[in-house]
């Protein structure tokens, strides 16, 4: 259906039903279609089943201490396989998985408590304790709020383009659609309900904030989708992290470049974390 109709439909509605399609749209996700590096890298590796009722689809590479990496919304595990088939050759076993509406898991919807209850229960089902958490934008932002939550626990977490709180879909939604204020109110209300927290301290960032594991945070200075400043804010939040930025990639090729690659690496095999080598803000 045309943007102009469903703007011209949110106008008219009450807001119970106007609140009822934004989720709905919002939420919509659909598979993506791999790249040639994505297709070798899933190719090679391990295919399991986790979860409490082995309900998650699950690929892995290498063996060693367990690294999990968290896609983010609209992505799906194929996103993360080159990089995570990359950081298996350090000796680790890196395991991507699927949260529920995307890729080869279940629905064609997803939301922000999906990811939250996802990441808990696939880190629940593995056999061994959790080295470090490698989260891509809403995947990283919702994996420290799992962490917050208390239901997660690694010695290392990496966020890569994550957001301090779920503004892009909000912006997004603002731009394309204009939903009324009162509409608005009520889908950032729903929002923070699958965080366990009022929108007001969402805002806050308050996740991000002195954990109690080492953080990386990687940003990238031509990413359009989530600004660097956002790495700037989150590390002013926790002063121990350590803040890396690249030139170069954007929001989405940072996955796939070597230069990831190498700060992921020597961050994870690094004893202490504050060696990695911050470039310049």
């Amino acid at each position: 259906m045309p943007t102009r109709i469903i703007k011209h439909i949110l106008k008219i509605t009450p807001d119970a039903l106007a609140f009822h399609i934004v989720k709905k749209l919002v939420g919509q996700t659909k598979p993506l279609n791999l790249s040639e590096r994505e297709k070798d890298a899933m190719a090679l590796a391990k295919i399991t089943k986790l979860g409490m009722n082995g309900e998650i689809n699950a690929w892995e590479w290498g063996n060693g201490p367990i690294v999990v990496f968290v896609h983010g919304w609209g992505g799906q595990a194929s996103q993360m396989a080159v990089h995570a088939q990359e950081i298996s050759k350090r000796g680790y076993r890196c395991i991507v998985f699927d949260v529920t509406g995307h890729g080869d898991a279940p629905k064609n919807y997803t939301q922000w408590d999906y990811f939250i209850r996802d990441v808990t229960a696939f880190s629940k089902s593995l056999d061994d304790k959790i080295y470090a958490y490698v989260g891509h934008s809403a995947g990283a932002m919702t994996m420290m709020a799992a962490h917050h939550l208390g239901r997660i626990q690694a010695e290392k977490f990496i966020c890569i383009c994550a957001p301090s709180y779920p503004f892009p879909p909000i912006r997004a939604l603002v731009r394309k659609l204009d939903p009324r204020n009162s509409v608005l109110s009520w889908y950032k209300k729903r929002i923070a309900d699958q965080f366990e927290m009022s929108w007001s301290d969402l805002e806050k960032s308050e996740y991000y904030a002195n954990p109690a594991s080492h953080l990386l945070l990687v940003y990238d200075k031509k990413d359009r989708f989530v600004p660097h400043t956002e790495g700037d804010k989150i590390h002013s939040l926790c002063p121990k992290s350590t803040l890396v930025k690249t030139e170069t990639y954007g929001h989405t090729r940072i996955l796939v470049a070597d230069e990831l690659n190498i700060i992921v690496g020597d961050y994870l095999t690094a004893k202490n974390s504050a060696t990695v080598t911050v470039s310049s803000n």
